[in-house]
Order: structure tokens, then sequence, then C-alpha cells
């Protein structure tokens, strides 16, 4: 079978550039819904087996946006274990004012070396792998490994980005590392994850090993 991950819209602490894990939570800006919106038209014509949310209100928006075009009209289901990273008391500051801020560099860019104590709190790398995969896993195995139709799953950009790595064999330390699948170096934005309303897609054939089809697919954002 093959999952469908999409990233939620661009929001306004994106925009500010501000830690928005699991605890923070903004809107979306005109630019995001209309990215939504343009998904939704993308997918239109795809039939899903489910289609599964992180409850956060960023992740629920986007996908209303993306079912309300689907010929289908499937409905969207919440699932807590799709939250995004949690960073503590860090979640909803801005980037740029946290502390202490040389900390930041090695969440960025040394996840095998992350510790959430010495920063706000929340959750560790492997942690958070662990309860992103775990449920990707569950949700498979609940529509059915051998089901012809897509999983769809509506979330955040650390979700979708860690989550397809680890899944395909990438450990933990290199996270952030730039993203390499058959000599060819994936794109990627802000600190290495995927784009705002950009479409990834795996597939598996015994939710154990999974294949990348499609990364980061934003084309019809432009369109």
């Amino acid at each position: 079978m093959q999952i469908y991950f999409i990233r939620h819209g661009r929001t306004q602490f994106n925009l500010e550039h501000r830690f928005q894990g699991g605890r923070a939570d903004s809107p979306l800006v005109a630019s995001g819904i209309e990215g939504a919106k343009a998904a939704g038209k993308y997918l239109q014509t795809t039939q899903f087996a489910q289609v599964y949310s992180s409850p956060q209100k960023r992740a629920v928006d986007t996908a209303k946006h993306i079912v309300a075009a689907n010929q289908w009209q499937p409905t969207v289901q919440l699932e807590p274990g799709l939250r995004e990273f949690d960073f503590g008391d860090w979640d909803g500051k801005i980037e740029a004012e946290v502390h202490p801020q040389a900390y930041t560099q090695v969440i960025f860019n040394q996840p095998g070396e992350y510790q959430p104590e010495l920063a706000g709190g929340g959750e560790s790398y492997a942690d958070f792998v662990a309860r992103t995969t775990k449920t990707v896993h569950d949700l498979i195995a609940s529509v059915g490994v051998d089901s012809p139709l897509p999983l769809l799953i509506v979330s955040h950009g650390l979700v979708t980005t860690m989550t397809v790595k680890t899944l395909m064999g990438v450990p933990v330390a290199d996270l952030r590392a730039p993203f390499v699948v058959n000599g060819q170096t994936m794109k990627t934005v802000g600190h290495g994850i995927v784009d705002n309303d950009s479409l990834t897609v795996l597939e598996t054939k015994d939710n154990q090993h999974f294949d990348l089809v499609t990364w980061n697919e934003t084309s019809y954002l432009t369109e």
C-alpha cells in the first residue's frame, strides 16, 4: 500500500520563525489556505482508504481543505500520535530568542546529541520518531497492508520528514543530515524539512520495509 503524507499549510508562526511543536499552534495564513486547497485539487480524484490528521488545528484545517475538494468526501480522523515534536517551553518562542541560544544549533543540526533537558524540555528525537513511526505502523495495520487504496496522513514538517526518514532506515543521528536516495539529494527547506502543503509518498508491502515514491512534491502549488 501507499501512504500519502501532507504537511500543513504555512502559518503565522512559520512566518515569524517560531518553534511550533506539539504544544503550540497558530492559524494558517492566506497562502497556507491556498496551498491546502491546491493540494486538495491535486488529490481530488484520489480515493483514500482512510484520512488521518494530527489533532492540532493547523493540520486539521489543512486536512479539511483537502477533503473538501475530494470527490469521495472522506472523513478526517484525528490521531494524537501525529502531533508535532514537543519542544517543551520553547514552543511558541522565536527561534533566535530562546536560551541557551547556542543550543539551537544542536536541535537543528545534531539530533543524536540533543538533550531536551538542556533546552526547553519536551521530547528527544529518539522518543519522537518512536512515537510517530509506531503511529504510522498502527494506522497501516488498521487499514491493512494489502489495501489497494492509499492512506492519507496530514501532519507537520518534522512528523513527515523524520518519520519518513526513520521508516527508510535513517538513524537518529542523521535525521537532520541531507537525505540522499539512490544517489540523489532530496530537496528540503528551513532546517532540512519538507515544504508546507507538500506531498510525500511511501510504499510498503509488509509494513516493515518502505520505498520512497514521491518526496516533497510542490508542483501543484504554482499551477
